[in-house]
């Protein structure tokens, strides 16, 4: 991974830091870097692009929210995120006697080519297979590779679920997308087995699930994890809640450095019971101001979590359906979904009788269809 100081380097010599006091900063988390700016969305959007270097620099382009990005990564940069790659497979048991079936879109995002980069230092067989085919050419590559692994989107695994009948797995991988409870259980139970869950965004791949699934485990040396409040630059203090800023020790061709990632969560400052090392970061949803539903509805949050009237944390998440790059092999299996989850003495029928009396929108695009409302009364950490 690039030390401190090559990344300060390569971040004083691109155009996004113009302004920003390096030359200040020690260590990490010293007062000057504590007093530098956040980088946010808009500034990663609205740069210039760098010309292409022949034979170094790699575009790569993703859209899971709706939005393509456009990150700029040398082949040293993709080296040092296939290091951390295999960093998230060996905490899974990924090694040489597993069989890796790569299951994500190939051309388009650098994920499936950083998984098998990751899998392939472990020693691992890893089959890489692009989306082209749809389901039916998924089960048949299945059959006859016999895959112990499958690495996918969430949507992509659980369109797959109901039709799998290939061999039980040891594990399940899930990326690229947020990964619902209900998508969880699903995976689970027709695919044979326990679901990883990996957090990271395209600007900085981040961490993932252990067995205990209490969080996700991040490389500091890698990864350097901040959370701040959303409308400052100020720390919380420990344990609380706040918006996830990173700054990743992985690419100089596009420096990230306390880029705001738009995510609610905060770090968890108890050791996990896995007896990994790593520090861990739970992740509660999105940090919009309102859910865009079908047919133009714009939900409040604070309105959701006033209906349901518990005691303790609301976690949200929202998908509108098939999105990502595997959108054209989805589209009768994906369902917008709004996801509830809470901490509370209160039974899920009561807490969504309460939803839908107190939000009529929200009922009636339940009732019409449009809309899969899923309530759970036991928080579900990570991922």
């Amino acid at each position: 991974m690039l030390s401190l100081q090559e990344l300060l380097q390569a971040a004083r010599a691109h155009p996004l830091y113009r302004d920003w006091p390096l030359e200040a900063v020690r260590c990490m988390g010293d007062p000057a870097w504590r007093h530098l700016p956040t980088l946010g969305r808009e500034a990663l959007r609205d740069r210039p692009l760098p010309r292409a270097d022949a034979g170094e620099l790699v575009y790569l382009s993703t859209g899971t929210v709706g939005h393509p990005k456009l990150v700029s990564l040398g082949r040293a940069d993709l080296d040092r995120v296939g290091t951390l790659c295999a960093h998230f497979g060996a905490l899974e048991g990924i090694g040489p006697r597993s069989r890796v079936m790569v299951l994500l879109p190939m051309a388009l995002w650098p994920v499936g080519r950083i998984t098998m980069e990751g899998h392939r230092r472990l020693g691992a067989t890893v089959y890489p297979v692009d989306l082209h085919g749809g389901i039916d050419a998924w089960q048949r590559l299945a059959r006859e590779l016999r895959p112990t692994v499958i690495s996918s989107t969430p949507s992509v695994l659980a369109a797959w679920a109901p039709y799998y009948d290939g061999p039980p797995l040891e594990l399940v991988e899930t990326t690229g997308e947020p990964l619902l409870t209900r998508e969880r259980h699903l995976i689970e139970g027709r695919f044979g087995g326990r679901v990883h869950d990996a957090y990271g965004l395209t600007e900085c791949a981040v961490g993932v699930e252990c067995a205990v699934r209490d969080g996700f485990h991040y490389w500091p040396d890698a990864t350097h994890v901040e959370i701040l409040a959303p409308d400052s630059d100020s720390p919380v203090p420990p344990g609380d809640e706040g918006e996830i800023v990173l700054t990743s020790f992985q690419n100089a061709r596009l420096p990230i450095l306390r880029y705001r990632s738009g995510d609610r969560g905060r770090l968890i400052p108890q050791s996990c019971a896995c007896g990994h090392p790593t520090p861990r970061v739970q992740i509660f949803g999105r940090l919009r101001p309102a859910f865009d539903l079908p047919r133009g509805v714009l939900l409040e949050p604070e309105i959701l979590a006033e209906a349901l009237d518990v005691e303790g944390g609301v976690r949200l998440r929202y998908k509108k359906g098939a999105e990502s790059p595997a959108a054209a092999f989805l589209e009768q299996n994906c369902s917008p979904t709004l996801e509830v989850v809470y901490h509370g003495p209160v039974p899920p029928p009561t807490a969504r009788r309460r939803l839908l009396e107190a939000i009529p929108e929200l009922a009636e695009l339940v009732h019409e269809g449009e809309l899969q409302l899923d309530v759970a009364g036991t928080a579900v950490t990570g991922g």
